[in-house]
């Protein structure tokens, strides 16, 4: 199962999460989010990113020229669409080769067929729990409602992964579960991340032991 640590920002924090290999990491393109990297972040640092971490820009409702030109200002791999986004509007990003990831939050109960009509234009869904603002509240959601889910399109699992659940996932096997997507539970302060926590996440993943350097 892939890793991916989201709401990044600063440098430094960035160069001590990438000596442990994630294979994403996001970086949020949202004023309102705590976790905003709109003026902060380093387009060098991005560009000159190892390929073994691809980088995800996240947008809520974003002009689609805005998304463009982030994509091409900092080189993102992908993009992960957290608000209201169309159908229609997947598409153009798709049609000009950029790599979607569709965000839709799941509460206590979700109908997935509304999902289907997407499929042709992502490359994964993200399944977080439902908050009352946009992003992520830090909480998760009731696992089994994804049994539901045709598994059709590859997903990642958001909202209040931390180290006390991370073994609870073994009840997601056999689903298309690409990846987890941790943020708020291993962070020191909002866009932050407490990097041991990261490395015990890591092991506890790829079933290694860090070295301790």
């Amino acid at each position: 199962m892939k890793l991916k640590v989201c709401g990044m920002r600063d440098s430094e924090n960035i160069e001590q999460l990438l000596a442990l290999k994630p294979d994403y990491m996001g970086f949020i393109f949202y004023d309102k989010s705590p976790r905003s990297a709109q003026d902060v972040l380093d387009a060098e640092l991005l560009r000159d990113f190892p390929q073994q971490t691809k980088k995800i820009g996240v947008f809520v409702n974003a002009e689609l020229h805005v998304v463009k030109e982030k994509v091409e200002t900092f080189g993102l791999d992908y993009v992960q669409l957290h608000g209201d986004e169309s159908v229609e509007y997947v598409a153009e990003l798709f049609a000009v080769g950029i790599k979607v990831i569709k965000v839709f939050s799941i509460g206590e109960a979700f109908d997935f067929s509304g999902l289907d009509v997407f499929n042709p234009f992502v490359d994964f869904f993200l399944f977080d729990t439902k908050g009352k603002q946009r992003g992520g509240t830090g909480e998760t959601f009731d696992w089994e409602i994804l049994k539901a889910y045709n598994q059709k399109v590859p997903f990642f699992l958001s909202g209040g992964i931390d180290l006390n659940n991370i073994k609870a996932l073994e009840s997601l096997r056999g689903m298309n579960i690409h990846a987890i997507d941790v943020n708020s539970r291993f962070e020191i302060a909002p866009g932050l991340k407490d990097i041991e926590k990261v490395k015990e996440l890591t092991s506890s993943l790829r079933g290694t032991k860090q070295s301790p350097n």
